[in-house]
């Protein structure tokens, strides 16, 4: 069983979205202005005493790719992805970071429930700099950004997981952003869960108890193809605080654009996790890669799973021959109320496992931005029908808006078979 789980997770890792080619997908536009911001920034980690007004690009990123902007007259016009949670940093003339965004206590911009959809303008009208943060005089959350507050606190809690991505700019500490030279790295988690029974037709899925969830834990780690190692054994240490041991590279694939790997926490064995599947978590830090003979330091921060976590449940469809021919998905969260997805979710990937291999598969994770065809969240289609009595285990597996993971794991046990 343990086998099969693993391999199910590391299918996750094989393909990456990093990029910054966004032409044929829909686009929402930022702008802003920086007039009379003098305001000196502090502890920087590479740029030294800046102000605003030392702007001159707008780096837009996202989980899924980055695209750079230039600052006329004080003024910037950019755009990002809709349906993406968006970060910007401000970087001067020699690209040395100064700050990063600021909005309704977010250090994040989801770009969903937007007021007219892909065609709303977010205007943060005046920006100033306070230490590393950029703040808005017009705040667009609650307004061009229609979030409740229940999903905005979410997103709050998001604020360490945006502060470290923004120091991982500069991994290598020269003074420039690494993805202008394609030596970015992007650091994530990707969360496994076992969380109970599909549904069958009109009857529903059935939810373990969300309280006594085991969650496991991977690390997975993007490198741009500047940074592509001659020897793909690759080391991860930290945090530095206190090194863990126990840490093992678990794969290694290439990538459209760079390389993909993953790792784990295997602790000894113990009677207490010998019958269970269990990665634990790694404590928030700094971390150092090791490729070739070259050291990077990432900062990686890790966002409480369960409190993140959207229920993605599976129900079945079969037709009159007992075959199945599609799988619908409804969200919610751990109290059991419906969640609207496109507001957590960016992409979803079905699969279907039988007793010895995969059934089915629909559906495809970290898409390149440029040829992603993977829209649906909702309902899926198989491409061929298969007989319901091979179904053996259906995993939902969904990255958020931020590019964290989600393997939600169900098996047979419960459901009519």
């Amino acid at each position: 069983m343990k086998k099969m789980l693993l391999l199910g997770i590391i299918s996750l890792i094989l393909v990456s979205a990093c990029g910054d080619d966004w032409s044929n997908l829909s686009k929402v536009a930022i702008k802003g202005n920086i007039a009379g911001s003098s305001k000196k920034s502090s502890l920087l980690k590479s740029a030294g005493e800046l102000s605003l007004a030392d702007a001159q690009q707008v780096l837009v990123f996202t989980s899924t790719g980055y695209k750079l902007f230039d600052i006329r007259n004080e003024s910037f016009s950019a755009y990002s992805l809709a349906g993406t949670a968006t970060a910007l940093a401000f970087l001067d003339a020699n690209n040395q970071y100064i700050g990063c965004l600021s909005a309704g206590g977010l250090n994040v911009l989801p770009l969903v429930s937007l007021k007219d959809g892909d065609n709303t303008v977010i205007d943060l009208g005046g920006l100033t700099l306070d230490g590393t943060r950029v703040f808005p005089s017009n705040d667009p959350i609650g307004d061009e950004i229609g979030l409740i507050e229940e999903e905005i606190e979410r997103y709050r809690a998001l604020g360490s997981y945006y502060e470290s991505l923004s120091k991982n700019i500069d991994a290598n500490n020269d003074g420039e952003p690494d993805i202008l030279s394609k030596r970015d790295f992007n650091i994530s988690t990707i969360f496994h869960f076992d969380c109970g029974s599909w549904g069958l037709n009109q009857q529903p899925p059935v939810v373990n108890d969300t309280a006594s969830f085991l969650v496991n834990y991977m690390i997975r780690i993007f490198g741009g193809k500047s940074l592509i190692p001659q020897n793909t054994a690759i080391a991860f240490s930290g945090p530095a605080s206190s090194p863990y041991t126990d840490i093992f590279q678990e794969a290694y694939s290439p990538a459209p654009d760079g390389f993909i790997t993953a790792f784990v926490r295997r602790p000894p064995s113990s009677p207490e996790n010998e019958s269970r599947y269990f990665n634990p978590p790694f404590r928030e830090g700094l971390y150092t890669v090791s490729l070739d003979n070259a050291e990077f330091t990432l900062n990686y921060s890790n966002i409480n799973a369960k409190y993140f976590l959207i229920l993605a449940l599976p129900t079945v469809h079969t037709n009159a021959g007992n075959e199945i021919v599609s799988v619908s998905i409804a969200y919610q969260d751990m109290e059991g109320m419906p969640v609207l997805a496109d507001n957590f979710v960016y992409q979803t990937q079905v699969s279907l496992g039988g007793r010895t291999s995969s059934l089915s598969e629909m559906g495809a994770l970290w898409e390149n931005p440029e040829a992603k065809t993977n829209t649906e969240l909702y309902n899926f289609v198989l491409p061929e029908a298969v007989p319901y009595s091979e179904l053996q285990n259906i995993s939902v597996m969904y990255v958020d808006l931020i590019g964290n993971s989600y393997d939600l794991r169900f098996e047979a046990d419960g459901a009519a078979r």
